[in-house]
């Protein structure tokens, strides 16, 4: 009697893009949220400029001090521990800002990070200099207040960079509209007003819109 082999179960489908980057109209926009190296290569490609960072704040507190709970549930902070946040613009030589980021590390976990937080660079590539290849985990892609002009929204996208799986910095970047529109399928443009009890308070977090 002739044995029949077992078949061989089809593969799994690859896995397709996330949703919530798919709902975004422009292709620039998916692109930029959907990468996960170095953000700041591809908005100096979209600015036709090499970028510089302004630090518009640095410092270093408690954890249950922060106003934004994400960054402690993403790094695991307990409530008393020491972190280091940092805010900071992208802007091109001429001063006009393509990002907004805010910065969030635990002080003391982990030394490069320490020594890059203060630094007026990009993060990516100031760690990238110091021979770190740290992986990006997503944890968040929507739309925010843009804190130049809370009344415009924005791309925004929020992640953790881990090493050997734990993770060490929280990084919630913001884009500006007129760079990355901020339009998704069935919505208004980037030039959408942002409900006035969504605006970014004026030295508060800069938040994401639900």
């Amino acid at each position: 009697m002739t044995t029949v082999p077992p078949r061989t179960p089809p593969p799994a489908p690859a896995p397709g893009p996330d949703r919530r980057i798919t709902e975004f109209t422009s292709s620039r926009t998916r692109m930029l949220l959907a990468g996960d190296g170095l953000t700041t290569v591809l908005l100096e490609a979209a600015a036709r400029a090499p970028l510089h960072v302004r630090i518009t704040h640095v410092a270093r507190l408690s954890a249950h001090a922060l106003d934004d709970p994400a960054p402690r549930t993403a790094l695991e902070l307990e409530a008393g521990r020491p972190c280091l946040l940092r805010r900071t613009r992208l802007v091109t030589p001429a001063g006009v800002p393509v990002s907004a980021n805010v910065v969030v590390a635990a002080a003391g976990r982990d030394a490069d990070v320490d020594a890059v937080m203060p630094a007026p660079h990009p993060l990516g590539y100031a760690l990238a200099g110091r021979g770190r290849r740290l992986e990006r985990r997503l944890l968040h892609v929507g739309r925010a207040a843009w804190p130049e002009a809370p009344d415009r929204i924005c791309a925004s996208k929020t992640y953790v960079m881990c090493h050997a799986g734990e993770p060490l910095v929280f990084v919630r970047e913001m884009f500006s509209p007129a760079y990355f529109p901020a339009g998704t399928d069935g919505t208004a443009t980037a030039h959408e007003a942002c409900p006035a009890n969504e605006a970014r308070r004026p030295h508060g977090p800069d938040r994401p819109v639900p």
